[in-house]
């Protein structure tokens, strides 16, 4: 009966490697900027080869150890096994909350009773993809299994997690909620490091394509759009399914007259 009268826990599960005073600073950072401190655990998932963030974190009460060479989604899955949260938070080293963040997920997502994804900005993305994953345990329990499909290494499995999140309409709008994301790609101070240059390799990129168009084959033209790197969400026409392939075209008909 206590629970009812908290307020909800939220799980900062927070994948990292070969940046341990990164880590601990966002760590603090984050905890630091919470309404509610107390309701926030906080659990690290370090790769096991990775011994400089693993003497880094020793100390703290709440880490996971992935085996090697799972990825970073290894890692945010054997975070969200151990997490015991009403929200669950996709975090890596480059993000920057907003004070009082932890209120203002709960007050965006409504119910944290029912499946639920929040949709805030990282301040550079102009289209559909979910730049953070952010997320209500019923939408993980009842509707996902795992917090990112286990199949992908890293890249790509955002785009499934947000390709199926527009499908099942469970996302809730928050783009004016800016969550500063400091990656290489959007600010030239900050380092493109091995971390960076692993996750985002030609070889991961054409694997994870590959892996999500398996997949996912209605994504073309409703997710993945020819000429075009942004992803937006294209809803299907009434009476179509998701699970269902794409229907072909009808054959063209020629006359002899």
């Amino acid at each position: 009966m206590l629970r009812r009268f908290l307020a909800p826990k939220i799980s900062l599960l927070h994948a990292t490697r070969g940046r341990p005073e990164q880590a601990l600073e966002a760590r603090e950072k984050w905890i630091r900027a919470a309404a509610k401190p107390r309701r926030i655990e906080h659990i690290f998932a370090a790769d096991c080869d990775d011994e400089a963030t693993q003497k880094a974190i020793k100390s703290l009460p709440h880490r996971v150890v992935p085996e090697k060479g799972g990825g970073c989604v290894a890692a945010w899955n054997l975070a969200a096994q151990a997490s015991t949260g009403d929200v669950l938070v996709q975090l890596s080293d480059d993000w920057t909350p907003v004070p009082g963040w932890d209120e203002e997920f709960v007050r965006r997502l409504r119910d944290v009773r029912q499946p639920g994804i929040l949709r805030p900005s990282d301040g550079h993305r102009r289209d559909d993809l979910l730049c953070m994953a952010i997320l209500t345990r019923p939408r993980l329990k009842q509707q996902q299994g795992e917090f990112l499909h286990s199949g992908y290494l890293g890249i790509y499995s955002d785009d499934e997690f947000s390709f199926r999140a527009y499908q099942d309409g469970v996302v809730i709008d928050a783009r004016d909620l800016v969550l500063t994301h400091d990656h290489p790609n959007y600010n030239a101070a900050v380092e493109m490091d091995e971390t960076y240059l692993a996750q985002n390799s030609t070889e991961r990129d054409k694997t994870g394509r590959k892996i999500f168009l398996k997949r996912n084959p209605r994504a073309k033209g409703h997710w993945l759009h020819e000429g075009r790197w942004e992803r937006f969400f294209v809803p299907l026409p009434p009476g179509e399914s998701w699970q269902t392939k794409p229907p072909k075209p009808a054959p063209s008909v020629t006359s002899d007259s």
